[in-house]
């Protein structure tokens, strides 16, 4: 089994034949074991690497060389108040995303096997907002909201025993679920492996999507962390938060605000269209707030500060990364909808065989995937700031750039078998796959 990246349009090539009770078969009982040691080895994997990066922002011990030092005490990890405000927090967000406020409802995609298109609720900016002002309001009102920075290993605690257990409820829901929705990865007859990839591709209490929820409620549960860090940064007295850090801060939120605002997009994205919800979804989810925040942790423990003419330039990096991200996602959505619309229509395009023309102009005339170099120039100005005296905020920049390389030579090799002879000829006019003139 080949492991889907994130987002990741294509399917699987490994084929499936599904039985009357709605569990499927892996052709070949080698692939399927092969399938359950990489379900154990990310679901320890994953797991790990949250753990890894806290204790580096525990600890302030950067160095990707030096092998953590886990506290040994339980208490180090439990905690009453930690849990209680990890569960409370994300209880609120339930009924946010269902109160018919801040944003309108949408239909995502048609489902592969019922057709049907489930309503999503586009309120996450409104949501964002709300989490913010409340943040603002506590601490205003007395609570030491900074506190939660010294308690990050029990929150990720907190966080890891939340899904656990949410994970093994939607277990036992999908024997009530639409056959319609079951996800065919996700019901093999291996408890583990289904564990693992979730049975039930949208599981849903009435009109509450809990893998949309839980997707958004990572994004917003990192901008809520970095807040943590500013509030802390803030606490430490004369200069502080640095420049650096508040630079981090505010490219990190305009991107967050960027996603919420154009929220229609998510609705298409392989995590809610194709993924069922089971570990390996919810474990992804968990990293966002608790890995994306090495960056601001970093400069809070650091107090790193670069010259204004640096920072300056790695502002410009990265407000032409997010020109490059938003203007090439804008062309394509709108290509993609109507291809004679006026803000498309000047663009040149390429008729194939399918019916379908390809995209070969202006950001998609440069190479095949300019919205992937904009998000690679903007996860790379996320860790500038932080200096090069060490790596590990750059490891987010080094899993993205892997990632969507990987996406990409699947989808070469998904348009290649769809468009055939065409395929060859829109790759000798568009020669550059990410990045111009280099690859």
């Amino acid at each position: 089994m080949k492991r889907q990246s994130r987002n990741d349009p294509h399917e699987t090539t490994v084929e499936w034949s599904q039985n009357q009770d709605g569990t499927t078969n892996r052709n070949g009982d080698g692939v399927r074991q092969r399938g359950i040691q990489e379900a154990l080895f990310f679901t320890v994997f994953f797991t790990w690497y949250i753990y890894f990066v806290v204790e580096k922002c525990h600890s302030g011990q950067w160095s990707l060389f030096r092998w953590p030092q886990f506290p040994t005490h339980i208490e180090d990890y439990l905690d009453t108040e930690a849990a209680l405000i990890c569960l409370v927090w994300f209880i609120i967000q339930c009924p946010l995303y269902v109160l018919p406020i801040g944003g309108k409802t949408e239909k995502g995609l048609a489902l592969k096997d019922s057709g049907q298109s489930l309503q999503y609720r586009l309120n996450a900016l409104f949501v964002l907002m709300l989490n913010i002002s409340g943040f603002v309001s506590a601490e205003l009102l007395g609570f030491r909201v900074s506190k939660l920075s010294e308690k990050l290993l029990q929150l990720t605690t907190a966080g890891v025993i939340l899904i656990l257990f949410l994970s093994w409820m939607l277990y036992i829901k999908a024997y009530w679920a639409s056959k319609l929705n079951l996800n065919h990865q996700g019901n093999t007859g291996n408890v583990f492996y289904d564990w693992f990839h979730g049975r039930e591709l949208n599981p849903r209490l009435q009109f509450l999507d809990l893998k949309y929820v839980c997707f958004r409620s990572g994004i917003i549960g990192w901008i809520m962390l970095n807040l943590v860090n500013i509030v802390k940064a803030y606490e430490q007295g004369k200069g502080h938060p640095t420049n650096n850090l508040i630079l981090v801060f505010g490219m990190q939120l305009t991107y967050v605000v960027d996603c919420f605002w154009f929220e229609n997009a998510l609705l298409v994205s392989r995590d809610i269209v194709h993924e069922g919800l089971g570990y390996n979804l919810l474990v992804q989810f968990l990293m966002i707030p608790f890995c994306f925040i090495v960056q601001t942790r970093y400069l809070l423990q650091t107090n790193l500060t670069l010259p204004w003419y640096i920072l300056t330039g790695i502002f410009l990096l990265y407000f032409t990364g997010y020109i490059i991200y938003r203007d090439s996602n804008q062309q394509k959505n709108n290509f993609r909808k109507n291809p004679k619309s006026p803000s498309v229509s000047h663009l040149e395009s390429m008729p194939t065989a399918s019916g379908k023309a390809l995209l070969v102009g202006g950001w998609w005339g440069l190479c095949r995937h300019p919205n992937y170099l904009g998000d690679i120039i903007i996860s790379i100005s996320y860790a500038l700031p932080t200096g090069l005296n060490h790596f590990l905020p750059y490891m987010g920049s080094l899993f993205l750039i892997l990632l969507l390389i990987d996406r990409e030579r699947r989808d070469y090799a998904e348009c290649k078998q769809k468009y055939g002879a065409d395929w060859g000829r829109y790759c000798a006019r568009v020669k550059y796959r990410i990045v111009p003139y280099i690859y």
